[in-house]
């Protein structure tokens, strides 16, 4: 892939930051409502589990700020990070859906890598 000029670079890593921080106030903002709901109605509708999620990122930067990422969301939380080989243990609260839990998680690093790591080296 031929590198592409430095303004449009830079535009591209403006524009997959943006899409970083709208992807993540939606996880958020839906964890938030999830913990909300589950507080102020009867009952339990808590489905709590413990997934390993394995990662993409390389770097111990990159690992750590996936980890923070889902940490500070509400009703998650990484309880163990490994570097060798990349991987998070993360406990979720409202995980019925293991598999569609560690697809958000994916999309979540997808956009994290795009935004952290110059444009054209994302995939490796």
């Amino acid at each position: 892939m031929r590198a592409a000029d430095p303004p449009r670079r830079a535009a591209l890593r403006v524009w997959r930051t943006a899409v970083l921080v709208l992807f993540y106030a939606r996880f958020f903002l839906r964890s938030n409502v999830e913990v909300i709901v589950e507080v102020l109605t009867p009952g339990s509708g808590l489905a709590p589990a413990v997934v390993r999620l394995p990662l993409r990122s390389r770097t111990v930067l990159e690992i750590a700020t996936m980890a923070h990422l889902i940490s500070l969301s509400p009703g998650a939380l990484v309880l163990e990070a490994r570097a060798d080989p990349p991987e998070l243990y993360v406990h979720g609260m409202h995980v019925a859906d293991p598999k569609g839990f560690l697809a958000e998680l994916g999309g979540l690093e997808e956009r994290l890598l795009g935004a952290m790591r110059p444009v054209g080296r994302e995939a490796s």
